[in-house]
């Protein structure tokens, strides 16, 4: 895979991430005298881990980001269980993927108006039920397409609706001037998460088809435990904006939902190299699901142990946790813009070779090639416009830039599936898509204006 941004986007584009006002460099939140001894160890660059509330946040994090990626893994090899067909095992991992990414950008409004803690311990919550639920079900044999298919809906309804709260809740904890080092360590959160995601994925599916839903329960319940250690009014500062001058995010409620939730997009929208970001993560996102449900399907189809599919994300994970050890030095020494371009290209050489072979080796060496520069990626550019995010706008904006690239991504896993049926082609037919939405992808980082996003230390003085 690309990288886990991605729960359930190969990109990683989550946080995943403004208002009609002029972009400010103020985090947007009061300050309080209390607050003081937080703010000051954020400053220090060694000393994130020092802030209580960051480690609750990063532990809660974590475990509702494993839960995503065990479920993730094992919807599709149970839904072609259950049904026998492979175009419904895309349908169902296509299903929840679009319903989220739908009702994202209602979650996000809902996270900049509602207390993002709360909503973190509701989202453990359901998915301790939900989880629950469906492991019964699995284990008694009660299970079929129909009613596996609800509990499919169900989750991407709880991860639309609830999931921007963990992602909001960061800009929250972490000041501006080290959102880039919080980034930084969350690429390489979601490098360790994928490298051993698939393979524990793989191992609980070989002893049973339910140890994936009751493993994630036991997730969403540490999640949910931890997020009630979080403070319940969080509040942090920027470096070198004073306190008198920073606005209250409760501003955000003086306005209508409807009213807020339409500012999220037109903001968004309207900057000219966020749109462009938009636009070129789309098409590799296509290329990203195309990649990952193709290859994961078609080792299913032809019999291949659940343990081995499994190892494919493991070998990119392991390849993305080497990029993300890099991200940092690469980020700070290759113009982000510059940085993009090169991703891509790595990607598209990468999966070339899978016009021609679906060898097993072949393709765990491709897949982890093409993950190698994800981290850095992700860093420079989602830390460039989400580092630029007012606190009071990230659930939207954040939301909004993941629907927009996320939904022609939502819907490949079911063209995948079609695609695998394809008479004399099969595999072959799900490269050639995948390899042209990649070359697409690296024309469009070539021309559109992210290739003129600076090095960190420019970007203040960068456009949106």
């Amino acid at each position: 895979m690309c990288d886990a941004i991605i729960s359930s986007n190969p990109i990683g584009y989550r946080m995943p991430f403004m208002g009609s006002h002029e972009m400010s460099f103020t985090m947007n939140t009061d300050i309080h005298p209390s607050n003081h001894s937080s703010v000051k160890a954020a400053h220090n660059p060694r000393s994130l881990w020092r802030l209580s509330a960051y480690r609750n946040w990063f532990i809660s994090d974590t475990a509702d980001v494993f839960a995503v990626s065990l479920r993730t893994f094992a919807i599709p090899l149970i839904g072609l269980a259950l049904s026998g067909s492979a175009f419904i095992s895309g349908l169902l991992v296509a299903i929840e993927s679009a319903i989220g990414l739908v009702l994202m950008s209602i979650g996000g409004a809902i996270a900049d108006r509602h207390d993002r803690r709360r909503l973190m311990i509701l989202l453990g919550l359901v998915g301790v039920v939900l989880s629950v639920s469906a492991t019964v079900l699995l284990a008694f044999g009660m299970m079929n397409t129909t009613a596996f298919m609800f509990f499919v809906v169900m989750f991407a309804m709880m991860n639309g609706l609830l999931g921007p709260s963990n992602d909001a809740m960061l800009k929250s904890i972490v000041p501006m001037e080290r959102f880039a080092k919080a980034q930084a360590i969350r690429e390489a959160r979601e490098s360790c998460v994928e490298l051993s995601g698939g393979a524990i994925g793989g191992l609980l599916y070989r002893i049973a088809g339910w140890c994936p839903f009751l493993t994630s329960a036991a997730l969403y319940l540490i999640a949910s435990i931890t997020a009630l250690a979080l403070p319940k009014n969080t509040t942090v500062a920027t470096e070198n904006v004073p306190a008198n001058r920073q606005i209250s995010s409760s501003s955000t409620m003086d306005s209508s939902f409807l009213a807020q939730f339409i500012e999220g997009w037109k903001w968004t929208l309207t900057r000219r190299t966020v749109l462009a970001a938009i636009v070129q993560g789309a098409v590799i996102n296509v290329a990203c699901y195309g990649n990952i449900i193709g290859v994961q399907i078609m080792l299913a189809e032809r019999g291949t142990d659940a343990a081995l599919i499994g190892l494919v994300g493991t070998a990119t994970g392991v390849a993305a946790l080497i990029g993300s050890l890099a991200a940092n030095w690469l980020v700070d020494h290759i113009p982000t813009g510059k940085l993009i371009m090169l991703t891509f290209a790595v990607f598209t050489f990468a999966i070339t070779p899978l016009l021609f072979t679906d060898s097993y080796g072949v393709i765990v060496a491709c897949t982890a090639m093409a993950s190698l520069l994800f981290p850095a990626f992700n860093a420079g550019e989602l830390g460039f416009i989400y580092g630029r995010t007012p606190d009071h706008m990230q659930g939207r904006v954040s939301t909004v830039f993941e629907t927009a690239i996320g939904i022609p991504g939502a819907l490949t896993p079911a063209l995948v599936g079609w695609l695998l049926q394809t008479p004399g082609l099969g595999f072959r037919a799900v490269m050639i898509l995948v390899v042209a939405c990649a070359g697409v992808g690296l024309l469009l980082a070539c021309v559109t204006p992210t290739r003129d996003i600076p090095l960190p230390s420019q970007w203040e003085q960068a456009e949106l």
